[in-house]
């Protein structure tokens, strides 16, 4: 009889055991959770890309871009000068409209391209380079 009794009470603490280590597992996976800055899904690092990335001033450009916010609108910057703004769609894509590269600028070299999120401040840079 002791011995059944022994048995029952080491079953009883093996499965308090194993109760308590889900619990512990519970609670480290939600404040890993709780103190994320990301939201559960991986999420794209912003980007843009100017096509095509040379040329000649009055190359007709077209920038598109990854990896915002939804729905914001995301300036886009010639070196420090405001180029254009495109708003994203659901997924914080955008594609702008074909417009010609203008100066000033230099005659030749490189020009970086910024976008800004408005609403969530991430940037992406990208590069045009200038050809005489």
């Amino acid at each position: 009889m002791q011995e059944r009794n022994s048995r029952n009470m080491s079953s009883r603490l093996s499965v308090l055991a194993a109760l308590g280590l889900l619990v512990v597992l519970a609670l480290v996976g939600t404040s890993a959770v709780s103190g994320a800055t990301r939201p559960a899904s991986a999420a794209t690092a912003p980007a843009i890309q100017i096509t095509p990335n040379s040329g000649k001033y009055g190359t007709v450009t077209v920038v598109t871009g990854q990896g915002f916010a939804p729905h914001e609108q995301v300036a886009i910057y010639k070196q420090t000068r405001p180029f254009f703004a495109y708003n994203t769609d659901a997924t914080g894509s955008f594609v702008g409209n074909p417009h010609p590269l203008i100066g000033p600028g230099p005659l030749s070299g490189i020009i970086t391209i910024t976008g800004t999120g408005r609403t969530s401040g991430l940037k992406a840079t990208t590069t045009f380079t200038v050809t005489p």
